[in-house]
């Protein structure tokens, strides 16, 4: 796992009457600020190698949240158990609050951006707009398909894994399932969507060790092989499992003196224990329609610049073919990536991103920007 350090600048707690709400921070440019929302389930880690891509284009800054229930924010009532309003109104004035807190006094545009739920949200609080918007960003989310999909949901969250003995298991199992197709994306985001016994994010835990290390002297503390007794084995190539030890000691050269091997399964990074999800995505079925419905007229009713950016060419209803045909947004395609479209290529993301920024004069590029492909 890595940690948050490697692609943010700080991180911080905003208070609002609501909780205590976890924002990262990177870029320190005067051009438009970025807000990034995350899916469900999902946590602000999720933007980590896009962001760091993204501002070495433009000269943006860029905030993510971790809204309700995810990641590191603690809002009224979450301790105690009890079931969090996390609808999409909610969520919305959730994000509001934030950046009135952050931003309130500040003369740059700002630019919601959201993926999947996120996307949703982001129409909600950009929903007649407020003082300083600029710019929104949908990421792989239409109305028609999101609603479809919802009824297909229950066997997508009972197909995963409840618990990982690893954070290392937990970033394997994201990788091989195909949630991310991005190893380093993986690395940095999934600590972020899971917990351990005792409800710390393992993000912080990620966070901890490495600061603990660099007080040792600077250099990372050797690390043993992430293989638990749980793990996914590797397979060989005539499809058998791999038998033998759970992991190959390295060759020894020929005139060293051979030791006996210890096969006992190496403690983890993160060390012995169980990892749970952060959220339970089940209970938050009562909101899951209210989130999409409504969402295209509202996209296309905030008044600021607008883009829709898709995984692979996507079923537009009526309301956005209109609108697109009207020249009211900007489209963007994006062949080969899954749903989570900023993790498996955050590069090509943030070209797009970086694109959209300049070309509606809401950041100026940087010396390492490239023009990205012609948009729809």
């Amino acid at each position: 796992p890595l940690s948050w350090r490697n692609y943010w600048d700080k991180k911080q707690f905003v208070e609002t009457d609501e909780g205590r709400f976890c924002v990262y921070q990177t870029g320190s440019g005067p051009g438009a600020v970025l807000c990034l929302l995350h899916g469900g389930g999902y946590s602000a880690l999720t933007w980590s190698v896009m962001a760091k891509e993204l501002t070495q284009l433009v000269d943006c800054r860029v905030v993510a949240m971790d809204l309700r229930g995810h990641g590191e924010t603690q809002v009224v009532g979450e301790e105690g158990g009890e079931d969090l309003d996390l609808s999409g109104a909610r969520m919305a004035r959730d994000v509001r609050s934030v950046l009135g807190a952050m931003f309130e006094n500040e003369s740059a545009g700002i630019v919601l951006v959201g993926h999947s739920m996120g996307g949703a949200l982001a129409t909600l609080a950009g929903e007649g707009g407020f003082p300083g918007l600029a710019g929104l960003v949908v990421v792989d989310v239409v109305e028609g398909t999101a609603l479809e999909a919802l009824a297909s949901m229950h066997t997508v969250l009972q197909g995963r894994p409840r618990m990982f003995s690893s954070v290392e298991q937990a970033v394997e199992w994201c990788v091989r399932s195909g949630q991310v197709r991005n190893h380093e994306s993986a690395r940095v985001s999934m600590p972020g969507q899971v917990v351990n016994s005792n409800g710390v994010l393992a993000a912080k835990i990620v966070e901890d060790m490495v600061e603990v290390e660099q007080g040792q002297g600077g250099q990372p503390a050797k690390r043993q092989p992430s293989i638990s007794r749980d793990s996914i084995k590797e397979e060989t190539e005539d499809g058998e499992p791999d038998s033998g030890d759970a992991f190959k000691a390295p060759v020894a050269p020929p005139d060293a003196v051979t030791a006996p091997v210890d096969k006992t399964p190496p403690e983890t990074f993160t060390g012995p224990g169980q990892f749970r999800w952060r959220i339970d995505l089940a209970r938050t079925e009562p909101h899951w329609t209210g989130w999409f419905t409504g969402l295209s007229n509202r996209f296309l009713g905030v008044p600021a610049a607008k883009m829709l950016l898709l995984a692979g060419v996507d079923r537009l209803d009526r309301e956005l073919t209109v609108g697109q045909m009207q020249g009211k947004f900007q489209m963007q395609v994006l062949p080969q990536v899954g749903h989570t479209v900023h993790e498996d290529s955050p590069d090509r993301v943030a070209e797009v991103l970086a694109t959209f920024l300049v070309r509606n004069k809401l950041c100026t590029a940087t010396d390492s920007f490239c023009p990205s492909f012609p948009a729809c």
